[in-house]
């Protein structure tokens, strides 16, 4: 990515979860206030989501994007719909009894169009967020190219080739594939099979590192 490019937004999605879409939104921020642009996290539901001694929820994945990103929005702006169960955001709506759709998490990615908005979807990428809308639909709605975090773990290759495949079919751009190592053992050959897999795709790698380090795609 270029210094010349207007600020827009990045949807970026995973294979499945816990497989760092946060670690590495984290580092796409980094590196873009590295650029100068400003940056707009936005996480719009989550679960899992830690009970604080007053009665409220962290997401933790919204703070580390807050921080990472050198906000002053609050981690309310950034993520207004959270939850502690920690299943899927769907379920987590209805256990609660509430209404939440897809217009509502749209109006939760919105930022100030001088802004870079990087929005970090919950599980995978057809995973379901909301009673009338998985990942894929926000990101359908939102438009913006998508960032695809991998896994290194046995089966990622299947995983992959399903998300792109599904990615593609939606006419969504698909901005980078971004294969995160999840330890330090992680298989470098699954990289090299990616790349042979998905010649057309672009394909970066995250060495396997506890805290993220800045990133530029």
């Amino acid at each position: 990515m270029s210094t010349t490019t207007r600020p827009g937004g990045y949807f970026i999605t995973g294979t499945d979860t816990e497989i760092g879409k946060t670690h590495i939104s984290c580092a796409l921020a980094m590196g873009l206030v590295q650029q100068g642009y400003q940056v707009a996290p936005r996480k719009p539901i989550a679960s899992g989501c830690l009970k604080q001694p007053d009665g409220s929820l962290l997401s933790e994945d919204a703070y580390r994007l807050q921080q990472a990103s050198q906000t002053t929005d609050s981690l309310s702006l950034i993520c207004p719909y959270q939850f502690e169960a920690p299943i899927s955001p769907a379920r987590a709506i209805r256990q609660a009894k509430q209404t939440i759709d897809l217009a509502d998490l749209v109006k939760a990615c919105q930022a100030p169009s001088s802004q870079f908005v990087l929005v970090e979807g919950a599980g995978g990428f057809l995973s379901p967020l909301c009673e009338n809308a998985l990942n894929a639909d926000l990101a359908v709605e939102l438009q913006w190219p998508v960032i695809l975090v991998v896994g290194n773990r046995l089966g990622c290759l299947n995983h992959a080739l399903l998300s792109v495949e599904a990615i593609l079919q939606r006419g969504l751009a698909l901005q980078a594939i971004v294969l995160n190592d999840l330890c330090e053992q992680a298989d470098l050959d699954n990289l090299t099979d990616l790349k042979n897999l998905l010649p057309n795709q672009r394909i970066t790698h995250q060495i396997y590192q506890p805290q993220p380090h800045p990133i530029q795609l």
